[in-house]
């Protein structure tokens, strides 16, 4: 049976230092240029301090740093990724993330993504292969928690 447009799902493979995150299209609001994050005292080397979106205070994050990676090599393109929160009460409406080059859209259906182990590490849900790009699929609800708790002790 052939794949149809209905039976893709629309997602971004956003890059990271590393390694690349699969996020679903709807997860992410808007990429953006670069912004300086203001800094914030006392906050994980991972919270990279708070940016002004749309007339929001967000947090901005390193999900390489969160994750325990610290490549802090030349970025390239470097965007920031504004983020959908998943939970309704969880503190927050939007955090970003900041990426290491221009995110990517692209179709994925059953035939063309593979599961290369679904035991990808903390926070993450799957490690898969999309074509010739390796990707992970985070944990949007355990990220969102984690990015929530630490933004309402910091802020």
């Amino acid at each position: 049976m052939q794949s149809t447009v209905q039976d893709s799902i629309r997602t971004l493979i956003v890059p990271l230092q590393g390694r690349n995150l699969l996020l679903p299209n709807v997860a992410v609001a808007e990429v953006v240029p670069y912004l300086r994050p203001r800094a914030i005292d006392a906050a994980p080397d991972w919270l990279l301090g708070a940016i002004s979106w749309r007339g929001l205070n967000i947090p901005l994050i390193s999900y390489d740093r969160l994750q325990g990676t610290h490549n802090e090599g030349a970025l390239g393109q470097v965007r920031i990724a504004v983020i959908n929160t998943v939970q309704p009460n969880g503190g927050l409406q939007y955090y970003a993330l900041v990426t290491a080059g221009i995110p990517q859209l692209k179709r994925v259906n059953t035939e063309s993504i593979q599961e290369l182990s679904a035991d990808a590490g903390d926070g993450l849900l799957s490690q898969v292969q999309i074509g010739d790009i390796e990707a992970v699929i985070p944990d949007l609800n355990a990220l969102e928690s984690v990015v929530a708790e630490c933004w309402l002790q910091v802020a």
